[in-house]
């Protein structure tokens, strides 16, 4: 559909963070349903910009934006022994923006997921969209050059089966590739799961054509890049899928190297069988110890030895130090690793709150549980860092006793699939 005007719109990434650094592919998936939608598009990638504010400024004279929409992937580093916030940075980006040029901005991406009208107070923007912009921004835009208010917040509209254009020539992948990013894609939208500490928890699914995920990454090796990461939050949300899509991958004879995530759930050996087929080399498992049912336990050690049996690389990313969670629960799951024997186990027992998950005011509303909060939990957005932690650091190392097939989260920054 091609709207009523066509403008200029400067999409910005400002996401200078690289350990590593992270293609900002939703932009890639923006720019193409912008120009579908009649507009032109220029993309300005700051993350490896030497001098961020010239660039902005090169960037804004030279191609003339009547609009400008900046990317926030994440408010901080979640983990909390190295916890980076970004806010600051993207705030006076934006006032820059606003004070200097005159163009309004508007905000989108998986931070805002945290709270969408306390990150946009936050960040001084004018408009916020929660969950992927690309089936609303035209129509944001449409409002906005008819001269009308657009409203503050938009918010996606979902649907089961979404194609997904993608611009991959606005991200210079080289760059990416030579600081030690990796190409990414993803398969669907929002997960079915319903864990207390994750943002994305219980939202809406919408599942990507499989053809036009082939065809992503078709492009991505023909460009000369062979390495990937699933960028779903986990890739088993529905069995049915994923095993279409591995058939569709082994059929069309593209050859990649990919990691993803699993949660403990939706697998069967044919799964396996087809990931190691398609060039999956490592598979993240996630965890966590927050009251669960005895299938979950079956379900974490059937999927750690189906992978083992296929040959396939697993480490496990663990969650614990719940809230009234006794030390004999994490003693339970270190036992039980031990026994499993993943690849690795990256532990953590730092939960980063945020306003709107659904263990925050369990938390806030314990008086007993208040005194294991760290950081800025004056401010009732928790738009700046706050951790919760009643683990003993030095006790949770005792308990690790030196096994090797431990690391505690937070120390040294970095991800899985580049470790």
């Amino acid at each position: 559909m091609v709207y009523h005007k066509c403008m200029k719109v400067l999409l910005i990434n400002p996401n200078m963070y690289r350990f590593p650094p992270v293609p900002p592919i939703g932009i890639e998936h923006l720019a193409a349903r912008l120009e579908e939608g009649g507009h032109v598009v220029r993309v300005l990638d700051l993350c490896f910009s030497p001098d961020p504010y010239r660039d902005l400024e090169g960037a804004v004279l030279s191609f003339g934006p009547e609009i400008a929409g900046v990317t926030v992937r994440n408010i901080d580093t979640v983990l909390y022994e190295t916890n980076e916030f970004f806010l600051d940075e993207i705030r006076n980006l934006i006032g820059r923006i606003k004070s200097e040029f005159g163009l309004k901005v508007v905000i989108g991406g998986t931070g805002l997921m945290t709270d969408p009208e306390g990150v946009l107070d936050y960040l001084d923007a004018d408009y916020a969209v929660v969950g992927p912009a690309d089936d609303v921004v035209n129509d944001l835009l449409e409002e906005f050059s008819g001269g009308g208010e657009p409203a503050k917040i938009w918010r996606r509209k979902y649907r089961y089966d979404i194609a997904c254009p993608r611009r991959r020539q606005v991200i210079d992948y080289g760059a990416y590739f030579s600081h030690g990013g990796i190409a990414g894609f993803e398969t669907h939208k929002g997960c079915g799961s319903s864990c207390v500490y994750c943002l994305e928890a219980n939202s809406y699914v919408s599942f990507k054509a499989i053809s036009d995920v082939i065809l992503e990454i078709r492009d991505l090796v023909d460009a000369g890049f062979s390495r990937f990461h699933l960028c779903d939050p986990e890739f088993n949300e529905d069995l049915d899928y994923c095993t279409e899509f591995c058939t569709a991958l082994k059929r069309s004879g593209v050859k990649i190297d990919w990691a993803l995530y699993l949660k403990p759930a939706n697998y069967n050996r044919r799964l396996f069988k087809l990931m190691k087929e398609t060039g999956v080399s490592l598979i993240t498992l996630t965890v966590d110890s927050w009251r669960k049912c005895s299938l979950y336990y079956a379900d974490i050690e059937k999927i750690v030895f189906m992978a083992k049996a296929e040959g396939l690389k697993i480490v496990v990313d663990f969650l614990a130090g719940f809230p009234h969670e006794e030390e004999s629960t994490l003693v339970y799951f270190l036992d039980m690793f031990r026994r499993l024997g993943p690849d690795s186990v990256g532990i953590n027992t730092y939960i980063r709150l945020y306003k709107s998950l659904q263990i925050t005011p369990v938390i806030m509303g314990d008086p007993g549980l208040r005194k294991y909060i760290l950081g800025d939990s004056v401010n009732s957005f928790f738009i700046r860092p706050v951790f919760y932690n009643h683990v003993n650091p030095g006790r949770l190392r005792e308990l690790i006793g030196g096994d090797k097939i431990f690391r505690i989260e937070g120390m040294e920054r970095g991800v899985n699939y580049c470790r």
